[in-house]
């Protein structure tokens, strides 16, 4: 596995742990957007949104992460995260990555949200 990937997941997860929503921009890119399904119900939100309901939501102390898949290819790259106990859900997450100046950084996630544990 790819250790840049790693970090920009890591990141990622790091944010949703401590609610720390400058981190969590670190992760995207500014034009990233998050879809995916939340209760049964559909959500799409720009990259500010999704950190707004961070910051509400607060830090995720017990969540527990990891990466379960990655495929590279040039500059482009997916990634696939299973986590369990964000605030009481255990989501799968679908990352697509783009390597920009160096650094890969998530362009897009989509997401399922599993019934709460």
């Amino acid at each position: 596995m790819d250790e840049q990937i790693e970090q920009a997941i890591g990141k990622y997860v790091e944010a949703a742990r401590t609610g720390d929503c400058e981190l969590m921009r670190k992760a995207f890119l500014a034009e990233a957007t998050v879809r995916g399904s939340y209760g049964g119900a559909p959500v799409d939100w720009p990259l500010q949104e999704f950190c707004d309901l961070i910051a509400k939501g607060g830090p995720a102390p017990d969540l527990e992460a990891r990466i379960a898949a990655v495929e590279i290819s040039g500059t482009a790259a997916m990634a696939r995260l299973e986590a369990v106990n964000w605030r009481g859900t255990r989501y799968t997450d679908f990352f697509l990555l783009l390597r920009r100046n160096d650094e890969w950084r998530i362009a897009s996630k989509a997401f399922f949200a599993h019934d709460r544990a």
